[in-house]
């Protein structure tokens, strides 16, 4: 009779080989490729919009400063943005700016806000910084160009 280490080594031996023998076979069968042909399939919903379009605006190349670019800056109005609430302590501050709900970084006639406070807020105009005071407590003043 054979030893029981004998009987272990055969048993790892044939062990081996079926193992060796499986690869071999799935080795063989991948290389057969099967092209998957699916169909196009377009969306049509009437009148609803497309889920699978997207609507990102695509931003295109800004065109290089002219010599004579500051002879056209446009000038902001600002007797145009009557200041008429704020929102100042909250976690998300606003201001209410001629029927409009806005908070910091958003635009009001080319303007953008950067700061809303309890006195009032502070916009940034083509490199211009104003102050809009809050409603009732005074005028408007320019602060500093940038």
């Amino acid at each position: 009779m054979m030893s029981r280490e004998c009987r272990y080594i055969l048993f790892i031996f044939f062990l081996i080989a079926a193992i060796d023998h499986k690869f071999i076979a799935a080795a063989e069968e991948s290389t057969t490729e099967e092209i998957i042909v699916r169909p196009a399939v377009e969306y049509a919903s009437g009148k609803l919009r497309d889920p699978f379009r997207t609507y990102l605006i695509k931003d295109e190349p800004k065109p290089l400063p002219q010599e004579n670019a500051d002879l056209a800056k446009p000038e902001l109005d600002l007797g145009k943005l009557e200041v008429q609430g704020i929102i100042w302590g909250a976690k998300i501050p606003q201001v209410i700016i001629n029927n409009k709900v806005l908070t910091i970084g958003d635009l009001i006639e080319g303007a953008e806000v950067l700061s809303i406070e309890k006195k009032g807020i502070v916009l940034s105009f083509n490199g211009a910084i104003f102050d809009l005071a809050a409603p009732g407590q005074g005028s408007v003043q320019a602060k500093k160009s940038m």
